[in-house]
C-alpha cells in the first residue's frame, strides 16, 4: 500500500499482548484520541495507531517469576473466579445467587470473545461463531439471544477466483491443474473412508502433516490456513486426529450447523455483563491482575493487584478461568508434573484486523478462505442479519483472521509492526479479487499474544488432562482444559461443571474431584 494511502486511513490498535497481559502504557495515546466502542465520530482523523490498554509491568513480573510479598487476607468470598472472559462470566452466571468475586486483569470483560462496535454496528475481535445446540448456543438462548444460522458453506478465494462450497461442490471449480484438483478429490475420498473416532488415541499422537503430505502441496496449503485460524497450528504442529476430524466434519456438512449474531461470540459475553452487573457490579472487579493463588487447609488465598496495591481474598473455592501458561505461574503448590503439562501447552499469537468500508465491498460468503496471504480467512460481520426485513447495512465490516507463528509473538508489542501487519492485510485483500481494490475508512487491529491453545499432537488425549485435574479447592477451567480445539462451547461447558464443582465443595461433599475429572475425559463424538 502506498504511503499516501496510509496517511488517510485510520489505524486503531488495541488488545492484550505479552503473556496475555495488557499493553504497555507508554504506547497509549492521549485520552481524546483513544478508541471507544461507540465508533469513530468522536475521534479526530489520524494515521497513527491508537493503543488501548494498561501497563503490563505486573504481568511481566508474574511471567518472570518475581516474588510478591502476599498480604494476609482482608476479604472473604465463598468462590473466587479468576478471569473475566467467556469462561469466567459463564461461571459467574451459573453461580448467581452465590457469594462469588470475579477478578479480571483488563478494564473490560469478554476475553477472546469480545465485541466491539463502529457507528453502532457490532463486530468481532475473535471467537466468530457457535454451532446450533452447542453449549454456547444453549447459553445464548437461555439469556435471551437467538443466534441465527449462517446457512452458507465456506468459499475459497484463490488465484483471483471465487469458489463456492470449497470441499463439497466446489473442488472441481478450483483454479488449479487437473492433477491438483484430482488430489483434492482424493484427499476427501480417503478421509471419508477413515475410522477417525475409533483411532482417536493413535491419531492424536501423530502430526496431521503425515497425512496431508501424501497429496499435492496445494492441499496442505489449504489446511495450513484453516488450521492456524481454527486451532492455532499448521499441519506439522497439528494433531492428526484434530485435522482429520475437522476435515470429515466439513466434507459431511458440519459447517451447516453454524450460528451467530454480529459481534461474534462477543454478543454472549456482552449480554452476560448486562445481566450480571446490575446485581453483582461490586463483585466484578476489572483491572485486577491476580499474582498469587495459595491453597491452604480450609481456604485459598487469592492475591491481586488493583489501584496500585495488593489485596488478598480468602475463598472456600477458586475457579481458575485463565490460560494454563498464566495459571502455572500464579498457583502455588502445583505438582511438578501438572505444572510441566500446563507449560507444555502452546499458544498461538492471534491478531484480528477489521476493515471498515462505508459502502458494500463483499457480501458473497460468510467465512472466506484465502490461501497465500497474510491472513487466513475473513468473515462478513453482519452476515446473519443482512437479509432481515428493513435491515440496512451502514458499513461493510470485514473481520480478517491473522494468526501468527509463535516466533513472531513479540512483533505484537511494537506499534509500528502492528501497523505494518494491518497494512499488509489490507494490501493482500485488495489483490484477492479485482473488485477488492477499494480503500476502507478505518482499519482496526485487535492483538492478543496467547489467546488460542494449539491442538498439537497429544494435547487432547494426554497433556491437557495432566494439566487440568483439580486441586482440593482449585478448579482449572477455560477452553484449554477441554478441547479438542479452542472452542467457546468448551469454556461454557467446563464453567457449568465448575459451578457444580464449587457447590459440592461448599457443601463439603467428596464427589467434587470425581465430577471435575470425569468432565476432562477425551471423547470422540
Amino acid at each position: 500500500m502506498s504511503h499516501s494511502r496510509r496517511e488517510f486511513i485510520r489505524f486503531v490498535v488495541a488488545g492484550s499482548v505479552a503473556s496475555g497481559c495488557p499493553v504497555d502504557a507508554a504506547l497509549i495515546a492521549s485520552p481524546d484520541s483513544r478508541p471507544t466502542n461507540s465508533g469513530s465520530a468522536d475521534r479526530k482523523p489520524s494515521d497513527s495507531p491508537r493503543v488501548d490498554g494498561e501497563h503490563f509491568e505486573i504481568c511481566h513480573q508474574v511471567r518472570d517469576g518475581h516474588h510478591f510479598d502476599l498480604p494476609a487476607a482482608n476479604l472473604k468470598a465463598d468462590v473466587v473466579i479468576v478471569g473475566g472472559g467467556v469462561a469466567g462470566l459463564s461461571a459467574a452466571y451459573f453461580l448467581r445467587g452465590k457469594d462469588w468475586l470475579l477478578l479480571e486483569k483488563e478494564d473490560h470483560f469478554g476475553g477472546n470473545a469480545y465485541q466491539e462496535e463502529f457507528d453502532g454496528q457490532p463486530f468481532a475481535t475473535g471467537s466468530a461463531y457457535a454451532y446450533r445446540g452447542d453449549e454456547g448456543d444453549v447459553l445464548a438462548s437461555e439469556i435471551g439471544l437467538k443466534l441465527p444460522m449462517v446457512n452458507m458453506p465456506d468459499p475459497t478465494l484463490v488465484n483471483k477466483t471465487y469458489v463456492p462450497d470449497t470441499w463439497k461442490t466446489g473442488i472441481t471449480q478450483l483454479p488449479y491443474s487437473k492433477e491438483v484438483v484430482a488430489s483434492f478429490l482424493k484427499f476427501r475420498e480417503d478421509v471419508l473412508k477413515m475410522k477417525i473416532n475409533e483411532r482417536m488415541a493413535e491419531l492424536d499422537a501423530l502430526p496431521f502433516s503425515q497425512f496431508t503430505g501424501a497429496y499435492t502441496p496445494e492441499v496442505q496449503q489449504w489446511w495450513d490456513i484453516f488450521g492456524p485460524s481454527n486451532w492455532g497450528a499448521t499441519a506439522p504442529d497439528t494433531s492428526a486426529f484434530i485435522g482429520l476430524y475437522n476435515a470429515r466434519d466439513i466434507f459431511t456438512g458440519g459447517d451447516g450447523k453454524r450460528a451467530i449474531l454480529p459481534g461474534g461470540l462477543g454478543c454472549i459475553t456482552h449480554k452476560l455483563v448486562e445481566i450480571l452487573q446490575p446485581k453483582y457490579k461490586e463483585r466484578m472487579l476489572g483491572e485486577a491482575a491476580v499474582v498469587g493463588v495459595v491453597q491452604k487447609k480450609d481456604a485459598v488465598d487469592v492475591t491481586y493487584f488493583r489501584e496500585g496495591k495488593l489485596a488478598t481474598v480468602a475463598a472456600k473455592a477458586v475457579l481458575m478461568c485463565t490460560p494454563k501458561h498464566i495459571t502455572s505461574r500464579i498457583v502455588e503448590g502445583l505438582p511438578a508434573e501438572q505444572r510441566t503439562a500446563m507449560r507444555r501447552t502452546r499458544y498461538a499469537p492471534y491478531p484480528v484486523v477489521n476493515l471498515i468500508f462505508d459502502k458494500p465491498v463483499y457480501n458473497r460468503g460468510y467465512d472466506n478462505w484465502c490461501p497465500g496471504n497474510s491472513f487466513t480467512d475473513f468473515i462478513v460481520a453482519d452476515w446473519t442479519v443482512r437479509n432481515n426485513p428493513g435491515y440496512k447495512q451502514k458499513n461493510n465490516i470485514l473481520s480478517f483472521y491473522t494468526p501468527l507463528r509463535e516466533e513472531f509473538r513479540s512483533t505484537l508489542l511494537e506499534e509500528a509492526d502492528c501497523k505494518t501487519l494491518a497494512a499488509r492485510v489490507l494490501t493482500d485483500f485488495q489483490r484477492v479479487l479485482p473488485e477488492f481494490n477499494v480503500d476502507p475508512i478505518e482499519v482496526r487491529i485487535y492483538r492478543r499474544g496467547h489467546p488460542m491453545f494449539m491442538s498439537t499432537p497429544g494435547q487432547y488425549t494426554k497433556n491437557r488432562i495432566a494439566a487440568a485435574h483439580p486441586m482440593d479447592r482449585i478448579y482449572f477451567g477455560g477452553n484449554d482444559s477441554g478441547g479438542p480445539e479452542s472452542l467457546t462451547s468448551e469454556a461454557v461447558r467446563l464453567s457449568q461443571v465448575g459451578a457444580e464443582w464449587a457447590n459440592l465443595i461448599l457443601a463439603g461433599k467428596p464427589s467434587a474431584k470425581e465430577l471435575a475429572e470425569k468432565a476432562l475425559a477425551a471423547v470422540a463424538d
